[in-house]
């Protein structure tokens, strides 16, 4: 998607920080979760989610997820969707890469998840097989972490650093978990398969009526 022009020079004057960057008085803000631009223009926080039901919720998308992707044929995970023509290989990358994190971002401290490189590790997942393996360890890594866990995961919040800025670890689980259901709405859409998740079931979830 272009603009006439002007974005893209505000976003150079700026310094070509990450997107979406929030500008407040000439002072980028790289935005991970919505709580950041309420914190850069001085407002009150959002209300916060539940870990263990933001945990629990996200769990169930990636099942879905993977059910899906694990049925069709390698030529449908590659088609491009109206998601700015990226493909189902491109978004299961997209989704998935932060339940692999996010373990690590727990006991460290550190979230180093780069979207802008998902070209690169999609590029090594060269069939159906290996997309799928990927996803299925994942989501492995993520599940056994929340085993792991346990109850600390309602007591602990530890803040966690990464490209797009600092926030406690249970933000930026209820962003992925809205993440990953964002585009599972767009998945969904573009198989046209509706009802195999039905979203209504979990709170704070609202999408807009155009899921790309």
């Amino acid at each position: 998607m272009r603009d006439s022009g002007d974005g893209e020079r505000r976003w150079r004057e700026a310094g070509r920080p990450l997107v979406p960057t929030l500008v407040v008085r000439g002072e980028p803000t790289p935005v991970l979760h919505v709580s950041q631009i309420a914190e850069a223009l001085g407002l009150p926080p959002p209300p916060g989610g539940s870990p263990r039901r933001d945990a629990h919720d996200a769990t169930r998308i990636l099942d879905s997820w993977l059910s899906h992707v694990g049925a069709l044929e390698w030529q449908t995970l590659l088609r491009p969707t109206p998601s700015r023509g990226r493909s189902l290989r491109n978004l299961t990358v997209n989704v998935f890469c932060p339940f692999e994190l996010l373990p690590t971002a727990w006991s460290t401290g550190g979230f180093d998840w780069r979207p802008e490189e998902d070209g690169t590790r999609e590029a090594t997942l060269g069939d159906r097989t290996a997309l799928v393996h990927f996803a299925e360890q994942a989501t492995a890594g993520w599940t056994r972490f929340l085993t792991e866990a346990g109850d600390e995961l309602a007591r602990r919040d530890p803040l966690v650093a990464s490209p797009r800025g600092d926030v406690p670890f249970s933000t930026l689980l209820s962003f992925q978990r809205w993440h990953a259901a964002f585009h599972y709405r767009q998945l969904a859409e573009f198989l046209r398969l509706g009802g195999a998740l039905d979203l209504a079931v979990f709170e704070d979830l609202a999408l807009p009526r155009d899921v790309y």
